[in-house]
C-alpha cells in the first residue's frame, strides 16, 4: 500500500483529538484560568491499588482569607475529569432520604477540620460547627446513585439503543474518588508543625465535566421522564477496610462551568465569613491540636490528632 494512503490527514487528526476529549480539557483549563485561579492540567496522584502514578485531567485551586492572622486562608480545590460523550449521559435521580447529613461528605483536610466543644477535649466536625447543612449545595436538590449512557446496536435495518455503563464514565468516577483520597491524605501527611500555626483548610470537590448532554432521569410507575440538566449530583459509596465511604460528585455540562464556579465562590465566601466571625473558637482549636500533634512523628498518628 502506498505510503500516502497510510498518512493521517489533518481532518482525521482533528476528529481524533475531539473524540479523545483533549479539546474539552483545554477549554476547561482556559475557563478556569480566566475565572478561578491556579490550574494544572494532567496533575499526578497515586493509584491506591497499583501504587503507580496516574493523571487527573485538571486540578484547580482558589484561596480566600478567612481569619485575622496574615496567613489564615481556606482553599477550594476542584479535581476534574473530562469526558467527551457523543451520546447523552443519564443520571437516575431521586429525593435523598437525609439531605441534611450530606454536609458530612464534604472532603476537607488541614487545620482545623474539627473544633473543640467548649474547653473540653471533645470535638465536632468543622462542617457541623459552621452549619454547612444550611448552605452547602451537597445538601440541596436531587441525588443520583445510578447512571447510564447509550450504545447503538444494529438490529436488522433498524438501530436499537441500549442503556449501558460506559467504561470511560465508570473509570472517571473511580478516578475522582481515588484522587480525592490521595489529595486529602497528602495534605495531612505533608504537614510540618511550627510553634504557631495559621488556619489552612482545603475543601475538595470531585467534578465530572461532560461535553455532550446530561439528562435527569426520573422513574415513574410505568415510565421514565427525561429532562436536560446542566448540573446534577452523583453519590458513590465504596467499602474500604470494612467501612463505608461516601463521595458526592458534581456532574456538569461544559457550558455550565462558569455558573458552577459561582456556586463555589458563594460557598467559599460564606465559609470564610463564618470562620472570621468565630475566630476565637478556631484559634483555640488550632492551638490545642498543634500542642498535641507537634510531639508526634508518625504521619498516621498526626492525621488522627488533626482529623478525629
Amino acid at each position: 500500500m502506498p505510503e500516502e494512503e497510510n498518512k493521517i490527514s489533518r481532518g482525521e487528526i482533528r476528529d481524533a483529538l475531539i473524540r479523545s476529549g483533549y479539546l474539552l480539557e483545554s477549554r476547561v483549563e482556559g475557563c478556569l484560568r480566566k475565572h478561578w485561579g491556579y490550574v494544572e492540567a494532567n496533575a499526578s496522584y497515586e493509584d491506591p491499588e497499583t501504587e503507580k502514578s496516574r493523571e487527573l485531567d485538571v486540578y484547580s485551586m482558589t484561596a480566600l482569607k478567612a481569619g485575622p492572622e496574615d496567613y489564615d486562608y481556606i482553599f477550594a480545590v476542584l479535581l476534574i475529569e473530562c469526558v467527551n460523550n457523543p451520546q447523552p449521559v443519564a443520571l437516575l435521580t431521586k429525593e435523598p432520604l437525609t439531605p441534611f447529613l450530606h454536609h458530612e461528605d464534604v472532603k476537607m483536610a488541614g487545620l482545623p477540620v474539627k473544633i473543640r466543644d467548649g474547653s473540653s477535649d471533645s470535638y465536632q466536625s468543622l462542617a457541623d460547627f459552621l452549619g454547612m447543612q444550611e448552605y452547602h449545595h451537597y445538601c440541596q436538590g436531587r441525588i443520583a446513585t445510578q447512571y447510564c449512557s447509550f450504545l447503538g446496536k444494529k438490529s436488522g435495518p433498524k438501530r436499537e439503543w441500549l442503556a449501558t455503563h460506559e467504561g470511560s464514565h465508570f473509570d472517571a468516577f473511580e478516578k475522582l474518588c481515588d484522587a480525592t483520597d490521595y489529595f486529602v491524605n497528602h495534605h495531612f501527611k505533608s504537614w510540618s508543625f511550627a510553634e504557631k500555626e495559621s488556619m489552612n483548610i482545603e475543601f475538595y470537590y470531585p467534578v465530572l465535566i461532560i461535553q455532550g448532554e446530561l439528562l435527569d432521569a426520573r422513574a415513574g410507575k410505568r415510565s421514565v421522564t427525561l429532562k436536560r440538566a446542566p448540573h446534577l449530583q452523583f453519590r458513590r459509596s465504596v467499602v474500604v477496610g470494612g467501612k463505608e465511604k461516601n463521595y458526592q460528585i458534581d456532574v456538569i455540562e461544559e457550558r455550565y462551568l462558569p455558573k458552577y464556579l459561582e456556586i463555589m465562590d458563594r460557598e467559599l465566601t460564606k465559609t470564610a465569613r463564618l470562620l472570621r466571625r468565630r475566630h476565637k473558637a478556631v484559634r483555640d482549636a488550632i492551638d490545642h491540636i498543634v500542642q498535641r500533634a507537634r510531639r508526634l512523628r508518625s504521619p498516621e498518628k498526626i492525621r488522627k490528632v488533626m482529623e478525629h
